[in-house]
């Protein structure tokens, strides 16, 4: 039998590894592990047990827990990494790319050097990978990724006043659209809902459900419905409070539990087609 475990590296990225069962390893603990035949550097994150007795070929391999030695290396490879990031900055400048490199990082062996950079647009950086590898001297791996998974490595502050969700705890992205800001009477001011990274706040979709089954009880924007007080129309809604608000045709206004007005006609409403969809990278 034997284990499996999820490593995170230094650039944030995550694998899934095993190790033999009379290895002496914890949650926490620095290991080096290898990869084909590349080894590398990184902390535990995760630890189960596996059901199968013999560990599947390709599957990276934890060898031991880091020494003082491994820690002193991989130290070392940190100062190489920021050095080789000072390098990959010129030459970015000189063949003018449209990326950002958001991290640079060395396999423990120092074998292979990992780019991780975003941009908005697609880039061609074959002449820079002819360059820096050349000044280097080490192969050079190409990470792209979105910009919410960049938000999401360098942190910051929400304006709930919170740590960022995806710096924090979230670590799968779901598609999030502007039906989700209308569904919830929010103000369609790019500056009021969008997150740091410039696309809409993940938070969007928290309670874009429980919105959706209530709003599904109340009368809509538009309806014909009946009061007391007369007819009307459905002027406004506050979909958590299940409140109403109707216009009748005096012009004068009521708010009414959702539950008390009463549907005559429902506003004919438009096939609406599902085009406002972000899908999140």
């Amino acid at each position: 039998m034997y284990r499996v475990l999820k490593i995170l590296l230094e650039d944030g990225s995550v694998l899934a590894a095993g190790s033999p069962e009379n290895l002496a390893i914890h949650l926490g603990d620095w290991c080096v592990l290898q990869q084909g035949r590349v080894l590398e550097y990184g902390r535990v994150q995760k630890l189960t047990e596996s059901e199968s007795a013999r560990q599947p070929e390709g599957v990276p391999l934890v060898l031991r827990r880091a020494t003082l030695q491994d820690q002193t290396k991989a130290h070392e490879n940190n100062l190489h990494a920021r050095m080789a990031l000072t390098a990959c900055q010129h030459k970015i400048l000189s063949h003018k790319l449209p990326l950002k490199i958001l991290c640079v990082r060395y396999s423990f062996d120092r074998s292979i050097l990992s780019i991780t950079f975003t941009s908005e647009e697609r880039v061609d950086y074959r002449e820079f990978l002819k360059d820096i590898s050349g000044e280097l001297k080490a192969h050079i791996e190409m990470r792209q990724i979105g910009v919410r998974d960049a938000s999401g490595r360098v942190g910051g502050m929400g304006t709930c006043g919170r740590r960022m969700c995806c710096a924090s705890w979230l670590r799968k992205f779901e598609a999030v659209g502007v039906k989700m800001a209308k569904q919830q009477r929010l103000t369609l001011n790019p500056a009021t809902i969008s997150g740091m990274c410039g696309r809409l706040k993940c938070c969007l979709r928290y309670e874009s459900e429980v919105y959706r089954q209530l709003s599904q009880t109340m009368p809509d924007d538009g309806d014909e419905v009946q009061i007391p007080e007369g007819r009307g129309y459905v002027v406004d809604r506050d979909i958590p409070r299940q409140r109403v608000k109707v216009r009748l045709e005096d012009n004068r206004a009521f708010d009414y539990p959702a539950a008390e007005v009463k549907v005559l006609r429902a506003r004919r409403r438009p096939v609406e087609k599902d085009t406002d969809k972000e899908e999140t990278p």
